[in-house]
């Protein structure tokens, strides 16, 4: 199937309600665990070989390394999940997030997370960031959202669909 920007698409299927009870859990421990730098838990969250983020960081240390460098750090609230399950077995994520800086300003972007089933639970094998529409003067920069439900639908890896850039 082709949609607009081209490229392939998965059909996402509904999640089973305890699945995606999980899955929703994982997603809101992410900001717990990464905004109180309780760093013992990343295994609660992600897969070992996790790739994180817009550069693509590869697993737990790497994720310390890339927090760790963020200054000054805010917090992150994650909302308005979208979940579905690919014909792979893996469950795509489309959230929002929000963040409130030091100064009382907000930013907001997406996450598009792609998540496999563990013996210990669902986890994130793949979290793609997308810093969302920033207005000029954002302290971090312009930047302008791009992301639509194609993208949510494409499953990195997956024949004839590359990653989500």
């Amino acid at each position: 199937m082709s949609r607009r920007g081209g490229g392939a698409v998965a059909e996402l299927a509904p999640v089973p309600a305890a699945d995606g009870r999980a899955i929703l859990d994982v997603l809101a421990r992410y900001a717990q665990v990464i905004d109180n730098g309780d760093f013992d838990e990343l295994a609660s969250v992600f897969t070992p070989d996790v790739v994180f983020g817009r550069a693509g960081v590869r697993g737990f240390d790497a994720i310390i390394a890339a927090i760790g460098s963020v200054t000054p750090y805010h917090p992150h609230h994650t909302t308005n999940s979208l979940l579905g399950l690919a014909p792979d077995g893996t469950v795509r994520a489309w959230s929002k997030y929000v963040i409130v800086r030091t100064d009382g300003t907000a930013g907001s972007g997406d996450y598009l997370d792609t998540l496999v089933r563990t013996p210990a639970g669902w986890r994130i094998s793949r979290r793609d960031v997308h810093r969302g529409t920033r207005r000029d003067d954002d302290p971090g920069g312009a930047s302008v959202r791009t992301w639509t439900f194609d993208d949510w639908r494409k499953v990195p890896g997956a024949e004839g669909v590359a990653p989500v850039e």
